[in-house]
């Protein structure tokens, strides 16, 4: 476990980095360092700020930088919607993929949007029209930066208190469940019907 002396010790390399290149860290900024130093560990978080202000001496490392040179899971918002396309086209409404398959802030984004089955009905097909895709794809950025959101939230909870990820279902799956809640009910109704 991280000591906070430590902590503390990167973030003030956090700060030094964006200070050699004229930015100064707004208090969001700080907080989202220190759950990001916290998330990913003093050690990489070190290596990392070393390594960005010996080639990037220009512009200032952001969380985002580091999330993407140390999370194998994240992903830009074109690289989101493009993989979105291309499951939907290889899986279709019926089975969901799995979040090992879409990654945790495709996952969000995908719920944030109504789920999977929703998503298959309302995604049009980008190359027969052209418009209903910038709208689609509109409509998708704001569900991703939702996401994003909901990500850094989280990430401010300690670890035993962070939501579970959603899960995107399929139709078989929404199907299934539907069944057995009419069942649950039909059961529950003939138990409380009155005896002749």
């Amino acid at each position: 476990m991280s000591t906070q002396a430590e902590i503390a010790s990167v973030l003030e390399t956090a700060v030094q980095a964006c200070a050699a290149c004229r930015h100064e860290l707004n208090d969001l900024e700080v907080t989202a360092w220190l759950a990001a130093i916290e998330s990913f560990g003093p050690a990489p978080t070190t290596k990392f700020l070393l390594n960005w202000v010996s080639t990037n001496s220009r512009k200032a490392p952001t969380v985002a930088d580091l999330r993407k040179a140390l999370d194998p899971t994240f992903v830009e918002e074109e690289t989101a919607l493009e993989r979105l396309y291309l499951l939907v086209c290889r899986v279709g409404p019926y089975d969901a993929p799995k979040v090992e398959t879409t990654g945790p802030m495709l996952s969000r984004a995908i719920e944030n949007m109504g789920g999977w089955a929703r998503i298959n009905e309302m995604m049009p097909d980008r190359a027969e029209d052209r418009f209903a895709w910038n709208a689609f794809a509109e409509r998708f950025a704001t569900a991703f930066g939702t996401a994003r959101t909901q990500e850094f939230q989280d990430s401010l909870l300690p670890p035993e208190r962070r939501p579970a990820l959603p899960t995107p279902k399929g139709l078989h799956e929404i199907s299934m469940r539907a069944s057995r809640t009419e069942a649950d009910l039909l059961l529950t109704d003939a138990g409380s019907a009155p005896r002749g």
